[in-house]
């Protein structure tokens, strides 16, 4: 395929496989710059599918993880480069959401946070006060941020599957907390097992931009 007949997705694709990290935020930009993209469509149509595009044999996990490693780091200090972006979409926005606090998290042994930092951006856009609190956050942590930062939705992201079964009490625990707040579900772990907000006794699931405005 000639490079003038390949698709943004395409071209990322191949500059993160060659772990070409000036190369991955020039390009970001560029789309961004000239107009090819919203700030929303790069995360959602680009820099998401990348990284799932991103497959490492189990049997060969232990040789060639660092790989995977290096291309979400490049995918996260592209997200840092567009952060501009996100500025300049949210005066665009109308910031609907001014004056509401949202606070992101992934809970205890959850790693995975790509995901919901784009989730992050995408409340910013919409003129949240946004407070990400981070991976791997243990529970009496979340539950002291909660009570600290007064969010008026609380998004908790989960990509392991294993990690959906400390839900439950968790987001009861938050609730307990902080009775004011909604509690949403995040990441691909609801999707890969069928299983929907309810049966965690969230009160709704956001996947994307459109489900965050």
């Amino acid at each position: 395929m000639p490079p003038e007949a390949k698709t943004p997705l395409d071209t990322f694709v191949s500059i993160l496989e060659n772990l070409d990290r000036d190369g991955a935020v020039s390009y970001a930009l560029s789309l961004l710059d000239g107009g090819r993209l919203t700030l929303p469509e790069l995360y959602e149509q680009v820099l998401a599918p990348a990284l799932n595009r991103i497959q490492v044999p189990r049997e060969r996990e232990d040789a060639l993880i660092w790989r995977e490693h290096l291309q979400s780091a490049i995918v996260q200090k592209v997200m840092g480069a567009c952060y501009p972006h996100v500025q300049k979409a949210r005066e665009a926005s109308g910031a609907p959401g001014k004056g509401k606090r949202v606070m992101l998290a992934c809970p205890q042994e959850e790693y995975h946070e790509i995901g919901v930092s784009m989730g992050a951006d995408f409340f910013v856009i919409l003129g949240y006060e946004v407070a990400y609190v981070g991976c791997n956050t243990p529970r009496d942590t979340l539950l002291s941020a909660a009570e600290n930062l007064k969010p008026d939705l609380v998004v908790l992201s989960v990509t392991n599957y294993l990690n959906l079964a400390q839900l439950p009490v968790l987001i009861t625990a938050l609730k307990e907390r902080r009775p004011e707040a909604k509690v949403m579900l995040s990441g691909s772990a609801l999707r890969h097992t069928g299983r929907s907000a309810a049966d965690f006794h969230a009160d709704g699931a956001v996947q994307s931009f459109e489900d965050v405005r």
